[in-house]
Protein backbone atom coordinates (compact mmCIF):
# COMPACT_ATOMS: atom_id res chain seq x y z
CA UNK A 1 0.00 0.00 0.00
CA UNK A 2 2.68 2.54 1.01
CA UNK A 3 4.35 1.65 -1.95
CA UNK A 4 2.02 2.40 -4.15
CA UNK A 5 1.09 5.75 -2.41
CA UNK A 6 4.92 6.57 -2.53
CA UNK A 7 5.12 5.92 -6.48
CA UNK A 8 1.85 7.87 -6.79
CA UNK A 9 3.54 10.67 -4.77
CA UNK A 10 6.27 10.79 -7.16
CA UNK A 11 4.61 10.28 -10.47
CA UNK A 12 3.42 14.05 -9.99
CA UNK A 13 7.47 14.67 -10.53
CA UNK A 14 7.12 13.62 -13.96
CA UNK A 15 7.16 17.49 -15.60
CA UNK A 16 10.23 17.87 -14.06
CA UNK A 17 12.61 15.03 -14.80
CA UNK A 18 14.80 16.96 -16.54
CA UNK A 19 15.39 19.23 -12.75
CA UNK A 20 15.42 16.30 -11.40
CA UNK A 21 18.12 13.96 -13.06
CA UNK A 22 20.21 17.08 -12.90
CA UNK A 23 19.66 17.12 -9.27
CA UNK A 24 20.36 13.31 -8.67
CA UNK A 25 23.76 14.04 -10.38
CA UNK A 26 24.48 16.68 -7.84
CA UNK A 27 23.62 14.85 -4.82
CA UNK A 28 25.74 11.97 -6.24
CA UNK A 29 28.80 14.21 -6.51
CA UNK A 30 28.32 15.77 -3.39
CA UNK A 31 27.49 12.61 -1.40
CA UNK A 32 31.34 11.29 -2.57
CA UNK A 33 33.11 14.39 -1.93
CA UNK A 34 30.99 13.81 1.90
CA UNK A 35 33.54 10.56 1.98
CA UNK A 36 36.39 12.49 0.70
CA UNK A 37 38.02 12.73 4.28
CA UNK A 38 38.18 9.03 4.98
CA UNK A 39 40.75 8.37 2.70
CA UNK A 40 42.44 11.68 3.10
CA UNK A 41 42.87 10.50 6.43
CA UNK A 42 44.38 7.43 6.16
CA UNK A 43 46.77 9.08 3.38
CA UNK A 44 48.11 11.59 6.24
CA UNK A 45 48.67 9.12 8.85
CA UNK A 46 50.28 6.14 6.72
CA UNK A 47 51.91 7.92 4.13
CA UNK A 48 52.60 11.74 4.95
CA UNK A 49 53.61 11.55 8.59
CA UNK A 50 55.20 8.65 8.05
CA UNK A 51 57.80 9.62 5.09
CA UNK A 52 57.68 13.20 5.64
CA UNK A 53 56.44 14.21 2.72
CA UNK A 54 55.74 17.76 2.96
CA UNK A 55 54.40 18.34 -0.94
CA UNK A 56 51.56 16.47 -0.13
CA UNK A 57 51.07 17.93 3.34
CA UNK A 58 50.67 20.99 1.73
CA UNK A 59 48.80 19.35 -1.45
CA UNK A 60 46.14 17.82 0.45
CA UNK A 61 44.65 20.49 2.73
CA UNK A 62 44.10 22.95 -0.41
CA UNK A 63 43.01 19.80 -2.31
CA UNK A 64 40.22 19.21 0.53
CA UNK A 65 39.41 22.72 0.46
CA UNK A 66 38.32 22.61 -3.26
CA UNK A 67 36.77 19.64 -3.06
CA UNK A 68 34.36 21.39 0.14
CA UNK A 69 33.84 24.51 -2.32
CA UNK A 70 32.94 22.46 -4.89
CA UNK A 71 30.68 20.47 -2.58
CA UNK A 72 29.11 23.97 -1.67
CA UNK A 73 28.32 25.10 -4.83
CA UNK A 74 26.84 21.86 -5.92
CA UNK A 75 24.89 21.99 -2.88
CA UNK A 76 23.17 25.31 -3.37
CA UNK A 77 22.67 24.36 -6.95
CA UNK A 78 20.64 21.56 -5.58
CA UNK A 79 18.96 22.86 -3.26
CA UNK A 80 17.51 25.49 -5.45
CA UNK A 81 16.39 22.65 -8.09
CA UNK A 82 15.06 20.81 -5.24
CA UNK A 83 13.03 23.02 -3.08
CA UNK A 84 11.83 25.07 -6.41
CA UNK A 85 10.69 21.56 -8.00
CA UNK A 86 8.80 20.90 -4.60
CA UNK A 87 6.81 24.18 -4.74
CA UNK A 88 6.16 23.76 -8.40
CA UNK A 89 5.01 20.45 -6.75
CA UNK A 90 2.67 21.46 -4.05
CA UNK A 91 1.26 24.22 -5.95
CA UNK A 92 0.47 21.51 -9.11
CA UNK A 93 -1.28 19.64 -6.36
CA UNK A 94 -3.41 22.50 -4.81
CA UNK A 95 -4.94 23.64 -8.28
CA UNK A 96 -5.16 19.96 -9.07
CA UNK A 97 -7.52 19.70 -6.27
CA UNK A 98 -9.16 23.17 -6.32
CA UNK A 99 -9.92 22.57 -9.75
CA UNK A 100 -11.23 18.71 -9.11
CA UNK A 101 -13.42 19.82 -5.95
CA UNK A 102 -15.20 22.34 -8.36
CA UNK A 103 -16.35 19.39 -10.29
CA UNK A 104 -17.62 17.50 -7.41
CA UNK A 105 -21.78 16.50 -6.76
CA UNK A 106 -23.84 19.16 -4.92
CA UNK A 107 -23.89 16.64 -2.54
CA UNK A 108 -20.57 16.65 -1.63
CA UNK A 109 -20.29 19.97 -0.48
CA UNK A 110 -23.34 18.77 1.88
CA UNK A 111 -21.36 16.42 3.60
CA UNK A 112 -17.66 18.64 4.04
CA UNK A 113 -17.77 21.88 6.17
CA UNK A 114 -15.69 24.84 4.09
CA UNK A 115 -13.07 24.78 6.59
CA UNK A 116 -12.04 20.85 6.27
CA UNK A 117 -12.02 21.50 2.48
CA UNK A 118 -9.20 24.14 3.11
CA UNK A 119 -7.29 22.12 5.38
CA UNK A 120 -7.18 19.52 2.60
CA UNK A 121 -5.97 21.93 0.33
CA UNK A 122 -3.22 23.81 1.69
CA UNK A 123 -2.41 21.92 4.94
CA UNK A 124 -2.28 18.52 3.23
CA UNK A 125 -1.12 19.74 0.24
CA UNK A 126 1.74 20.89 2.04
CA UNK A 127 2.83 18.01 4.07
CA UNK A 128 2.90 16.46 0.47
CA UNK A 129 5.45 18.95 -0.55
CA UNK A 130 8.01 17.76 2.47
CA UNK A 131 7.69 14.32 1.02
CA UNK A 132 9.07 15.30 -2.02
CA UNK A 133 11.68 17.86 -1.26
CA UNK A 134 13.44 15.09 1.41
CA UNK A 135 12.86 11.98 -0.42
CA UNK A 136 14.80 13.92 -3.48
CA UNK A 137 17.22 15.78 -1.17
CA UNK A 138 17.84 14.19 2.06
CA UNK A 139 17.88 10.35 0.79
CA UNK A 140 19.09 10.44 -2.36
CA UNK A 141 22.13 12.52 -0.98
CA UNK A 142 22.42 10.62 2.33
CA UNK A 143 21.99 7.19 0.34
CA UNK A 144 25.26 8.23 -1.68
CA UNK A 145 27.25 8.92 1.13
CA UNK A 146 26.05 6.18 3.40
CA UNK A 147 27.09 3.24 0.36
CA UNK A 148 30.54 5.36 -0.20
CA UNK A 149 31.44 4.99 3.74
CA UNK A 150 30.48 1.34 3.61
CA UNK A 151 32.69 0.80 0.44
CA UNK A 152 35.68 2.64 2.64
CA UNK A 153 35.02 0.44 6.05
CA UNK A 154 34.68 -2.50 3.85
CA UNK A 155 38.02 -1.86 1.64
CA UNK A 156 39.80 -0.95 4.47
CA UNK A 157 38.93 -3.89 7.17
CA UNK A 158 35.94 -5.99 5.89
CA UNK A 159 35.53 -8.18 9.33
CA UNK A 160 35.58 -4.51 11.37
CA UNK A 161 32.52 -3.42 9.30
CA UNK A 162 30.86 -6.70 9.66
CA UNK A 163 31.27 -6.63 13.48
CA UNK A 164 29.76 -2.64 13.51
CA UNK A 165 27.03 -3.17 11.05
CA UNK A 166 26.11 -6.71 13.79
CA UNK A 167 24.22 -3.74 15.72
CA UNK A 168 21.75 -2.37 13.63
CA UNK A 169 18.99 -4.55 12.92
CA UNK A 170 18.23 -4.16 16.38
CA UNK A 171 16.50 -1.09 15.36
CA UNK A 172 14.15 -2.08 12.09
CA UNK A 173 11.67 -3.02 14.49
CA UNK A 174 10.91 -0.62 16.57
CA UNK A 175 11.36 2.47 14.40
CA UNK A 176 8.90 0.28 11.38
CA UNK A 177 6.47 0.65 14.65
CA UNK A 178 7.00 4.20 15.02
CA UNK A 179 6.26 4.70 11.59
CA UNK A 180 2.81 3.33 11.80
CA UNK A 181 1.80 5.23 14.92
CA UNK A 182 3.53 8.07 13.47
CA UNK A 183 1.14 7.73 10.41
CA UNK A 184 -2.48 7.68 12.65
CA UNK A 185 -1.26 10.44 14.36
CA UNK A 186 -0.98 12.46 11.43
CA UNK A 187 -3.89 11.52 10.11
CA UNK A 188 -5.46 12.64 13.67
CA UNK A 189 -3.49 15.99 13.46
CA UNK A 190 -4.71 16.90 9.97
CA UNK A 191 -8.85 16.17 10.52
CA UNK A 192 -8.24 18.13 13.95
CA UNK A 193 -6.52 21.02 11.91
CA UNK A 194 -9.85 20.80 9.71
CA UNK A 195 -11.84 21.01 12.24
CA UNK A 196 -10.29 23.95 13.65
CA UNK A 197 -10.22 25.79 10.00
CA UNK A 198 -13.80 25.29 10.32
CA UNK A 199 -14.55 26.98 13.43
CA UNK A 200 -12.28 30.01 12.76
CA UNK A 201 -14.10 30.30 9.44
CA UNK A 202 -17.41 30.41 11.30
CA UNK A 203 -16.57 32.11 14.01
CA UNK A 204 -15.07 34.92 11.77
CA UNK A 205 -17.48 35.03 9.11
CA UNK A 206 -20.37 34.98 12.06
CA UNK A 207 -19.11 37.68 14.35
CA UNK A 208 -22.23 39.75 14.69
CA UNK A 209 -24.36 36.84 15.56
CA UNK A 210 -21.88 35.86 18.16
CA UNK A 211 -21.07 39.22 19.51
CA UNK A 212 -24.71 40.07 19.32
CA UNK A 213 -26.12 36.41 21.33
CA UNK A 214 -22.95 36.77 23.39
CA UNK A 215 -21.52 33.69 22.08
CA UNK A 216 -17.47 34.60 22.51
CA UNK A 217 -16.91 32.05 25.31
CA UNK A 218 -18.48 28.81 23.43
CA UNK A 219 -16.46 29.86 20.63
CA UNK A 220 -12.63 30.12 22.31
CA UNK A 221 -14.21 27.06 24.48
CA UNK A 222 -14.32 24.99 21.27
CA UNK A 223 -11.33 26.74 19.34
CA UNK A 224 -9.52 25.85 22.61
CA UNK A 225 -10.33 21.84 22.96
CA UNK A 226 -9.36 21.27 19.18
CA UNK A 227 -6.28 23.39 19.84
CA UNK A 228 -5.07 21.03 22.65
CA UNK A 229 -5.69 18.03 21.03
CA UNK A 230 -3.74 18.80 18.30
CA UNK A 231 -1.13 20.17 20.69
CA UNK A 232 -1.38 16.46 22.19
CA UNK A 233 -1.24 14.57 19.27
CA UNK A 234 1.97 17.22 17.97
CA UNK A 235 3.79 16.43 21.26
CA UNK A 236 3.32 12.76 20.66
CA UNK A 237 4.42 13.43 17.24
CA UNK A 238 7.35 14.81 18.21
CA UNK A 239 8.29 12.27 21.11
CA UNK A 240 8.17 9.30 18.42
CA UNK A 241 10.21 11.01 15.89
CA UNK A 242 12.70 12.41 18.16
CA UNK A 243 13.23 9.22 19.94
CA UNK A 244 15.19 7.38 16.48
CA UNK A 245 18.12 10.05 16.68
CA UNK A 246 19.52 9.20 20.22
CA UNK A 247 18.75 5.52 20.09
CA UNK A 248 21.02 5.26 16.58
CA UNK A 249 23.66 7.42 18.17
CA UNK A 250 24.11 5.09 21.46
CA UNK A 251 23.99 1.99 19.18
CA UNK A 252 26.48 3.78 17.05
CA UNK A 253 28.85 4.89 19.86
CA UNK A 254 28.29 0.74 21.36
CA UNK A 255 29.22 -0.26 17.92
CA UNK A 256 32.23 1.74 17.86
CA UNK A 257 33.06 1.10 21.65
CA UNK A 258 33.39 -2.58 20.28
CA UNK A 259 35.91 -1.33 17.09
CA UNK A 260 37.75 0.99 19.58
CA UNK A 261 38.61 -1.98 21.90
CA UNK A 262 39.09 -4.63 18.90
CA UNK A 263 41.03 -2.48 16.38
CA UNK A 264 43.05 -0.95 19.08
CA UNK A 265 44.22 -4.61 20.09
CA UNK A 266 45.27 -5.10 16.53
CA UNK A 267 46.92 -1.66 15.75
CA UNK A 268 48.97 -2.54 19.69
CA UNK A 269 49.95 -5.74 18.34
CA UNK A 270 50.76 -4.11 14.73
CA UNK A 271 48.61 -5.90 12.37
CA UNK A 272 46.80 -2.41 11.31
CA UNK A 273 48.37 0.58 10.65
CA UNK A 274 47.23 3.72 12.54
CA UNK A 275 45.80 5.51 9.89
CA UNK A 276 43.72 2.76 9.01
CA UNK A 277 42.81 2.63 12.32
CA UNK A 278 41.62 6.86 12.47
CA UNK A 279 40.23 6.40 9.26
CA UNK A 280 37.84 3.43 10.00
CA UNK A 281 36.59 5.24 13.72
CA UNK A 282 36.22 8.65 11.12
CA UNK A 283 34.42 6.58 8.53
CA UNK A 284 32.22 4.38 11.30
CA UNK A 285 31.03 7.97 13.12
CA UNK A 286 30.35 9.46 10.05
CA UNK A 287 28.38 6.51 8.98
CA UNK A 288 26.26 7.11 11.79
CA UNK A 289 25.03 10.53 10.50
CA UNK A 290 23.21 9.30 6.87
CA UNK A 291 21.86 6.23 8.83
CA UNK A 292 20.31 8.68 11.79
CA UNK A 293 19.25 10.85 8.94
CA UNK A 294 17.81 8.15 6.66
CA UNK A 295 16.03 6.25 9.57
CA UNK A 296 14.77 9.56 10.95
CA UNK A 297 13.46 10.39 7.23
CA UNK A 298 11.23 7.08 7.05
CA UNK A 299 10.12 7.73 10.13
CA UNK A 300 9.03 11.26 9.47
CA UNK A 301 7.44 10.11 6.13
CA UNK A 302 4.57 8.77 7.21
CA UNK A 303 3.38 11.97 8.11
CA UNK A 304 3.60 13.28 5.19
CA UNK A 305 1.82 10.05 3.65
CA UNK A 306 -1.04 10.90 5.40
CA UNK A 307 -1.33 14.03 4.20
CA UNK A 308 -0.71 12.28 0.55
CA UNK A 309 -3.74 9.43 1.50
CA UNK A 310 -6.27 12.51 2.30
CA UNK A 311 -4.75 14.76 -0.74
CA UNK A 312 -5.78 11.30 -2.60
CA UNK A 313 -8.89 10.54 -1.29
CA UNK A 314 -10.02 14.01 -2.30
CA UNK A 315 -8.48 13.46 -6.28
CA UNK A 316 -10.15 9.84 -6.34
CA UNK A 317 -13.66 10.97 -5.86
CA UNK A 318 -15.34 10.78 -8.99
CA UNK A 319 -16.38 14.02 -10.70
CA UNK A 320 -20.09 14.72 -11.13
CA UNK A 321 -21.32 12.62 -14.26
CA UNK A 322 -23.55 14.79 -15.65
CA UNK A 323 -25.30 13.20 -18.89
CA UNK A 324 -24.77 16.31 -21.24
CA UNK A 325 -26.21 16.94 -24.64
CA UNK A 326 -24.86 18.83 -27.77
CA UNK A 327 -27.48 21.03 -28.16
CA UNK A 328 -27.23 25.05 -27.58
CA UNK A 329 -29.75 27.08 -25.71
CA UNK A 330 -29.86 30.55 -27.52
CA UNK A 331 -33.01 31.39 -25.84
CA UNK A 332 -36.85 30.64 -24.16
CA UNK A 333 -39.25 30.71 -27.73
CA UNK A 334 -42.49 29.56 -25.47
CA UNK A 335 -42.21 27.70 -22.23
CA UNK A 336 -40.18 25.57 -19.49
CA UNK A 337 -42.32 22.65 -18.59
CA UNK A 338 -42.10 20.27 -15.20
CA UNK A 339 -43.32 17.03 -16.26
CA UNK A 340 -43.77 14.29 -13.76
CA UNK A 341 -40.95 15.67 -12.16
CA UNK A 342 -40.11 13.69 -8.38
CA UNK A 343 -36.14 13.93 -6.47
CA UNK A 344 -34.62 12.64 -3.56
CA UNK A 345 -31.79 13.93 -1.98
CA UNK A 346 -28.53 11.16 -1.80
CA UNK A 347 -28.28 11.17 2.04
CA UNK A 348 -32.39 11.58 2.91
CA UNK A 349 -34.98 8.57 2.43
CA UNK A 350 -37.90 10.67 1.43
CA UNK A 351 -38.48 12.53 -1.41
CA UNK A 352 -38.12 16.06 -1.68
CA UNK A 353 -39.86 16.92 -4.82
CA UNK A 354 -43.65 14.61 -5.62
CA UNK A 355 -44.53 14.68 -9.00
CA UNK A 356 -44.34 17.55 -10.15
CA UNK A 357 -46.15 18.95 -13.16
CA UNK A 358 -45.79 22.94 -14.06
CA UNK A 359 -45.74 24.77 -17.39
CA UNK A 360 -44.13 28.31 -17.19
CA UNK A 361 -44.85 30.42 -20.37
CA UNK A 362 -42.63 32.99 -21.83
CA UNK A 363 -42.28 36.26 -20.20
CA UNK A 364 -44.41 35.06 -17.22
CA UNK A 365 -43.81 35.60 -13.80
CA UNK A 366 -44.11 32.51 -11.76
CA UNK A 367 -44.25 32.80 -8.26
CA UNK A 368 -43.35 29.45 -5.92
CA UNK A 369 -44.58 30.12 -2.38
CA UNK A 370 -44.88 27.61 0.88
CA UNK A 371 -43.14 26.83 4.54
CA UNK A 372 -40.08 26.11 4.54
CA UNK A 373 -38.77 22.77 3.15
CA UNK A 374 -41.85 22.43 1.18
CA UNK A 375 -39.26 22.08 -2.14
CA UNK A 376 -38.96 25.52 -4.02
CA UNK A 377 -35.61 26.06 -3.78
CA UNK A 378 -34.87 22.47 -5.14
CA UNK A 379 -37.30 23.14 -7.79
CA UNK A 380 -35.49 26.00 -9.59
CA UNK A 381 -31.97 23.63 -8.45
CA UNK A 382 -33.29 20.96 -10.87
CA UNK A 383 -33.44 23.91 -13.87
CA UNK A 384 -30.01 24.52 -13.30
CA UNK A 385 -29.41 21.06 -12.82
CA UNK A 386 -27.45 21.65 -10.09
CA UNK A 387 -29.10 18.07 -9.33
CA UNK A 388 -30.70 15.92 -11.83
CA UNK A 389 -34.69 14.78 -11.48
CA UNK A 390 -35.10 11.74 -9.99
CA UNK A 391 -37.61 10.94 -12.76
CA UNK A 392 -39.89 12.40 -15.08
CA UNK A 393 -38.56 15.47 -16.72
CA UNK A 394 -37.63 19.51 -17.37
CA UNK A 395 -37.95 20.52 -20.94
CA UNK A 396 -37.47 24.25 -22.40
CA UNK A 397 -39.36 24.51 -25.73
CA UNK A 398 -40.04 20.82 -25.65
CA UNK A 399 -36.45 19.80 -25.59
CA UNK A 400 -35.17 17.68 -22.61
CA UNK A 401 -32.85 20.38 -20.18
CA UNK A 402 -30.09 17.03 -20.79
CA UNK A 403 -30.25 17.51 -23.98
CA UNK A 404 -28.62 21.33 -23.94
CA UNK A 405 -24.57 21.97 -23.13
CA UNK A 406 -24.46 22.62 -19.54
CA UNK A 407 -22.70 26.28 -20.49
CA UNK A 408 -25.18 27.43 -22.78
CA UNK A 409 -28.18 26.16 -20.60
CA UNK A 410 -27.04 28.18 -17.44
CA UNK A 411 -25.82 31.00 -19.66
CA UNK A 412 -29.95 31.91 -20.28
CA UNK A 413 -30.75 31.67 -16.74
CA UNK A 414 -29.69 34.72 -13.67
CA UNK A 415 -29.70 33.48 -10.45
CA UNK A 416 -30.36 35.83 -7.32
CA UNK A 417 -30.40 33.89 -3.93
CA UNK A 418 -31.69 34.98 -0.31
CA UNK A 419 -28.28 34.19 0.62
CA UNK A 420 -26.88 37.53 -0.74
CA UNK A 421 -23.09 36.13 -1.55
CA UNK A 422 -20.59 39.23 -2.82
CA UNK A 423 -16.91 39.03 -3.38
CA UNK A 424 -14.34 40.63 -1.36
CA UNK A 425 -13.55 43.27 -4.10
CA UNK A 426 -14.94 46.57 -5.57
CA UNK A 427 -19.04 46.74 -6.12
CA UNK A 428 -17.64 47.59 -10.10
CA UNK A 429 -16.45 43.87 -10.25
CA UNK A 430 -18.97 42.40 -8.27
CA UNK A 431 -21.53 43.44 -10.99
CA UNK A 432 -19.17 42.82 -13.32
CA UNK A 433 -19.24 39.30 -12.16
CA UNK A 434 -22.52 38.86 -14.29
CA UNK A 435 -21.39 39.61 -17.30
CA UNK A 436 -17.21 39.60 -17.43
CA UNK A 437 -17.02 40.90 -21.04
CA UNK A 438 -19.88 44.23 -20.49
CA UNK A 439 -19.36 47.61 -21.27
CA UNK A 440 -18.86 50.43 -19.04
CA UNK A 441 -22.28 52.05 -20.27
CA UNK A 442 -24.05 48.34 -19.55
CA UNK A 443 -22.15 47.95 -15.95
CA UNK A 444 -24.02 51.41 -15.42
CA UNK A 445 -27.10 50.66 -16.84
CA UNK A 446 -27.57 47.69 -14.66
CA UNK A 447 -26.44 49.50 -11.41
CA UNK A 448 -28.81 52.23 -12.16
CA UNK A 449 -31.60 49.31 -13.19
CA UNK A 450 -30.99 47.95 -9.74
CA UNK A 451 -30.95 51.15 -8.03
CA UNK A 452 -27.24 50.44 -6.81
CA UNK A 453 -26.00 53.78 -8.43
CA UNK A 454 -28.52 55.91 -6.11
CA UNK A 455 -26.07 54.48 -2.98
CA UNK A 456 -22.53 54.16 -4.51
CA UNK A 457 -22.63 58.37 -5.33
CA UNK A 458 -22.52 58.81 -1.39
CA UNK A 459 -19.78 56.53 -1.21
CA UNK A 460 -15.98 58.20 -1.69
CA UNK A 461 -14.55 55.62 -3.84
CA UNK A 462 -17.68 55.49 -5.43
CA UNK A 463 -18.05 52.08 -7.41
CA UNK A 464 -14.50 51.54 -6.88
CA UNK A 465 -15.09 51.10 -3.03
CA UNK A 466 -13.80 47.29 -1.75
CA UNK A 467 -16.83 46.14 0.06
CA UNK A 468 -15.30 43.79 2.45
CA UNK A 469 -15.59 39.53 2.89
CA UNK A 470 -18.92 39.03 1.45
CA UNK A 471 -19.53 42.92 1.82
CA UNK A 472 -19.40 43.39 5.26
CA UNK A 473 -19.00 47.14 5.08
CA UNK A 474 -22.45 46.86 3.01
CA UNK A 475 -25.52 46.83 4.47
CA UNK A 476 -28.37 44.20 3.31
CA UNK A 477 -30.21 46.50 0.97
CA UNK A 478 -27.35 47.40 -0.34
CA UNK A 479 -25.68 43.97 -1.01
CA UNK A 480 -28.83 42.26 -2.57
CA UNK A 481 -29.07 45.44 -5.08
CA UNK A 482 -25.81 44.75 -6.02
CA UNK A 483 -26.55 40.88 -6.70
CA UNK A 484 -29.85 42.16 -8.67
CA UNK A 485 -27.96 44.56 -10.68
CA UNK A 486 -25.21 41.05 -11.42
CA UNK A 487 -28.43 39.08 -12.19
CA UNK A 488 -29.75 41.81 -14.39
CA UNK A 489 -25.99 42.46 -16.30
CA UNK A 490 -25.95 38.95 -17.04
CA UNK A 491 -29.66 39.60 -19.64
CA UNK A 492 -30.38 36.09 -19.33
CA UNK A 493 -33.79 35.25 -20.92
CA UNK A 494 -34.35 33.33 -17.79
CA UNK A 495 -34.96 34.99 -14.00
CA UNK A 496 -34.54 33.16 -10.83
CA UNK A 497 -35.17 34.68 -7.61
CA UNK A 498 -35.15 32.66 -4.56
CA UNK A 499 -35.95 34.77 -1.56
CA UNK A 500 -34.36 38.40 -3.71
CA UNK A 501 -36.08 40.54 -1.21
CA UNK A 502 -36.15 38.70 1.98
CA UNK A 503 -32.93 41.15 3.05
CA UNK A 504 -34.25 44.16 2.09
CA UNK A 505 -36.20 47.22 4.08
CA UNK A 506 -38.93 48.65 2.99
CA UNK A 507 -37.46 51.19 1.26
CA UNK A 508 -35.06 49.09 -0.82
CA UNK A 509 -37.67 46.69 -1.53
CA UNK A 510 -39.94 49.32 -3.58
CA UNK A 511 -36.96 50.63 -4.90
CA UNK A 512 -35.72 46.70 -6.59
CA UNK A 513 -39.33 45.99 -7.11
CA UNK A 514 -40.04 48.86 -9.34
CA UNK A 515 -37.02 48.22 -11.25
CA UNK A 516 -37.32 44.29 -11.67
CA UNK A 517 -41.10 45.27 -12.32
CA UNK A 518 -39.73 47.18 -15.69
CA UNK A 519 -37.33 44.32 -16.57
CA UNK A 520 -39.77 41.02 -15.95
CA UNK A 521 -41.92 41.62 -19.06
CA UNK A 522 -38.80 41.15 -20.83
CA UNK A 523 -38.17 38.08 -19.35
CA UNK A 524 -39.07 34.80 -17.94
CA UNK A 525 -39.05 34.75 -14.12
CA UNK A 526 -39.59 32.12 -11.53
CA UNK A 527 -40.14 34.17 -8.13
CA UNK A 528 -39.59 32.21 -4.73
CA UNK A 529 -40.74 34.24 -1.77
CA UNK A 530 -42.03 34.19 1.72
CA UNK A 531 -43.91 37.62 1.35
CA UNK A 532 -46.83 37.46 -0.22
CA UNK A 533 -46.61 41.22 -0.87
CA UNK A 534 -43.59 40.37 -3.51
CA UNK A 535 -45.61 38.30 -5.76
CA UNK A 536 -49.10 39.59 -5.43
CA UNK A 537 -48.89 40.56 -8.99
CA UNK A 538 -47.82 37.76 -11.04
CA UNK A 539 -48.79 35.90 -13.66
CA UNK A 540 -49.52 32.64 -11.64
CA UNK A 541 -48.99 31.63 -7.87
CA UNK A 542 -47.75 28.38 -7.46
CA UNK A 543 -48.31 27.22 -4.00
CA UNK A 544 -45.96 23.67 -2.60
CA UNK A 545 -46.31 22.15 0.76
CA UNK A 546 -44.21 19.07 1.59
CA UNK A 547 -42.72 18.76 -2.29
CA UNK A 548 -45.75 18.64 -3.95
CA UNK A 549 -48.30 21.15 -5.59
CA UNK A 550 -50.90 22.09 -4.22
CA UNK A 551 -52.77 25.00 -5.37
CA UNK A 552 -51.99 27.49 -8.40
CA UNK A 553 -53.67 30.57 -9.32
CA UNK A 554 -53.51 34.52 -9.24
CA UNK A 555 -53.08 36.49 -6.13
CA UNK A 556 -56.81 37.36 -5.99
CA UNK A 557 -58.17 34.01 -6.87
CA UNK A 558 -56.48 32.35 -4.42
CA UNK A 559 -57.06 34.77 -1.19
CA UNK A 560 -60.99 34.21 -2.46
CA UNK A 561 -60.51 29.81 -1.94
CA UNK A 562 -59.82 28.45 1.82
CA UNK A 563 -56.76 26.77 0.98
CA UNK A 564 -53.25 26.99 2.07
CA UNK A 565 -52.68 30.38 0.38
CA UNK A 566 -55.19 32.21 2.28
CA UNK A 567 -53.92 30.52 5.50
CA UNK A 568 -50.10 32.18 4.61
CA UNK A 569 -52.21 35.20 4.08
CA UNK A 570 -53.99 35.00 7.34
CA UNK A 571 -50.84 34.02 9.19
CA UNK A 572 -48.77 37.13 7.70
CA UNK A 573 -51.28 39.80 7.11
CA UNK A 574 -54.44 39.24 9.63
CA UNK A 575 -56.86 40.78 7.66
CA UNK A 576 -54.56 43.64 6.39
CA UNK A 577 -56.20 42.86 2.67
CA UNK A 578 -55.15 46.83 1.92
CA UNK A 579 -51.60 46.70 2.44
CA UNK A 580 -51.16 43.94 -0.27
Amino acid sequence: MDYQLYKRVLSFVRPFIPKLILAIFFSIIVGAIATSPVPIIQKVFDDIFVQKDYFMLKAVPIGLALLYLLKAVLTYAQNLIIFGLSWDLISQVRSQMFNHIHHLPFGFFEKNQVGQLISRIMNDASVMQSTVTRLLKEVIQNGIMLIGLLGWLFYMKWDWALISMVIFPLVVVPVSNIARKLKRLSHRGQEILGHMNSVILESFSGVKIVRSFGLEPREIEKFDRFNNDYLTVMKKNVKYVEITSPLLEFLGILSATIILWYGGTEVIKGTVTQGTFIAFLVALFMLYGPIRLLFKIFASFQISLAGAERVFAILDMEEEKVQEGSLELSGLNDRIEYKNVSFRYPTRSTEVLKNINLSIRKSQVVAVVGMSGAGKTTLVDMLFRFFDVGSGEILIDGTNIKDFRINSLRGCLALVTQDTFLFNDTIWNNILFGEPNASPDQILAAAKAAHVDSFVQKLDEGYETMIGERGVKLSGGQKQRIAIARAILRDAPILVLDEATSSLDSESEKLVQEALHNLMEHRTNIVIAHRLSTIKHADNIVVMDQGQIVETGVHKDLLAHSGLYRKYYEVQFKGAENEI
